[in-house]
C-alpha cells in the first residue's frame, strides 16, 4: 500500500474520531484515496501511522481534504503531523458560492453521487467496523479528487483560484493549540441568567464536577449530565443521593458513582458567597468607542453590498473579526490595511481601495491609497 501512496501525485485525506463517545478523543480511522486506489487505514491496530508523515508534509505531494480544520488539528495532535500543499473543497465551494457545503450536499449536486451520512454520528473507536462503515469511509474520499476537479475549474472561470490557494496555504499551516476546558463556559448555559445569584454559585460548582466526572469516565461532558439537568438540579437541588435515582436526566450509572459527590457539591456551594461569580478582568483593552461603531456599522453595510454582489456568505467576503479590527483602528493606506493579523492578500487587492473609502471618507476624511502590489 505505502508504495502505491508513495508514487500518486495527489491524495484525498479524511479520517474519523471518536469525540462523541469519549473525553480523550484520537483518531480512529484514516482514509486515503489516489487517482487509482482506496485505503482505509486502521490507527487502533496499525503502529506505522507515522510513516504517512513525510508524505503528508512533502510540498509535490498534494492532500484534498474537506473541510481540514479538524482533520489536521487531529492527525498534528495525534501524530505530529505537518502539512503542505494542501486543497480544501469545502473552502473552495465557499468561495465557488455554494450555500449548501457540507460533503454529502457537494458530491450529490455537482458529481450526482448520493453519500448517506447516516455512519457519520458512529462511535468509530468500537471494533469490529462492519462492512457499511467502512463503505461510509471510503466514500468521503474515493471521489474526492473528482470534486476538487470541478472546483478548480469553477474558480478558475470566476478568477477566484487565487483567493483559495491563500486559504489552502493558511490552513495547512495554521496549527491550533488544543482546546482548554473553559472553567467560566457555565455562565453561557442556556437558564443561567434564569437563576438566581445562590442558584448560579451551584450551576458552576455542578459544571467543575460535571467536568471531573467526565475526564473519569472518558466520556463527552454531555453524556454524564446535559447542560438543562444541570440548571434543574442547581434550581432544584435534591437532599440526599437517593434521590438523584430515578431523576429525569441522570442516569442510573451517574447516580450510583456520583450522587453522594453532587449532594457534597452542592452543600459546599450553598457556603460559598455569590462573590465568586465575579468576572475575571477583562483581556483585550477598551470596548469600542463611538467612532469604532459607527465604522463597524458602515462596514458592515458594505459587506452586505458586497457579498450579494458576488453571490456569497458575508463571513467568506470579510470575518467580522477582521472588519472590528478595521474600525477600532483604521488603516491609513494599503500599506497598513496589509499589516493587520490575519490580513489575505486576496482581499486588500479586491476590496483594499473600498473599504480605506468607507473608513475615512465616513468621517469627511480622504484616503491614501497605495496600489496593491
Amino acid at each position: 500500500m505505502m508504495e502505491r501512496v508513495r508514487s500518486a501525485p495527489r491524495l484525498a485525506i479524511d479520517m474519523e474520531a471518536d469525540s462523541l463517545y469519549h473525553y480523550f478523543e484520537k483518531v480512529c480511522l484514516i482514509q486515503i484515496s489516489s487517482d487509482r486506489d482506496t485505503f482505509i487505514l486502521d490507527p487502533l491496530a496499525l503502529d506505522e501511522i507515522a510513516q504517512l508523515g513525510p508524505i503528508i508534509a512533502d510540498p509535490g505531494v498534494e492532500k484534498v481534504f474537506h473541510a481540514s480544520g479538524y482533520d489536521t488539528f487531529c492527525l498534528r495532535r495525534d501524530y505530529g503531523f505537518a502539512f503542505a500543499n494542501l486543497f480544501d473543497t469545502h473552502i473552495a465551494a465557499q468561495l465557488a458560492g455554494y450555500e449548501f457545503l457540507g460533503l454529502g450536499a457537494l458530491m450529490e449536486r455537482i458529481l450526482g453521487i448520493y453519500h448517506s451520512k447516516r455512519r457519520q454520528r458512529d462511535d468509530w473507536s468500537r471494533r469490529p467496523l462492519v462492512d457499511e462503515q467502512l463503505e461510509y469511509a471510503a466514500m468521503d474520499t474515493h471521489h474526492l479528487l473528482r470534486l476538487r476537479d470541478v472546483l478548480e475549474e469553477e474558480l478558475k472561470g470566476m478568477g477566484r483560484l487565487g483567493w483559495a490557494q491563500e486559504e489552502f496555504a493558511a490552513a495547512a499551516a495554521n496549527e491550533k493549540p488544543e482546546k482548554e476546558f473553559d472553567t467560566e463556559a457555565f455562565r453561557r448555559i442556556k437558564g443561567y441568567r434564569d437563576l438566581q445569584p445562590r442558584e448560579q454559585v451551584a450551576l458552576r460548582a455542578l459544571f467543575l464536577l460535571r467536568d471531573d466526572a467526565a475526564r473519569r469516565l472518558d466520556v463527552p461532558a454531555f453524556k454524564v449530565i446535559n447542560n438543562s439537568v444541570l440548571v434543574d438540579l442547581a434550581r432544584r437541588p435534591p437532599k440526599a443521593a437517593q434521590e438523584l435515582f430515578g431523576r429525569p436526566g441522570v442516569s442510573y450509572r451517574v447516580a450510583r458513582r456520583f450522587g453522594p459527590a453532587i449532594i457534597d457539591t452542592l452543600a459546599a456551594a450553598r457556603e460559598q458567597a455569590p462573590s465568586i461569580l465575579a468576572l475575571p478582568p477583562r483581556i483585550g483593552g477598551k470596548p469600542p468607542s463611538r467612532a469604532a461603531k459607527q465604522r463597524f456599522e458602515r462596514l458592515k453595510q458594505w459587506r452586505v453590498g458586497k457579498a450579494a454582489e458576488l453571490k456569497l456568505n458575508v463571513g467568506v467576503v470579510f470575518p467580522a473579526n477582521l472588519l472590528e479590527a478595521l474600525a477600532a483602528e483604521p488603516p491609513a493606506d494599503l500599506d497598513a490595511f496589509r499589516g493587520i493579523p490575519g490580513m489575505r492578500q486576496w482581499r486588500v487587492t479586491e476590496f483594499g481601495a473600498d473599504i480605506l473609502r468607507v473608513l475615512h471618507e465616513g468621517n469627511g476624511e480622504p484616503a491614501t491609497l497605495v496600489a496593491p502590489e
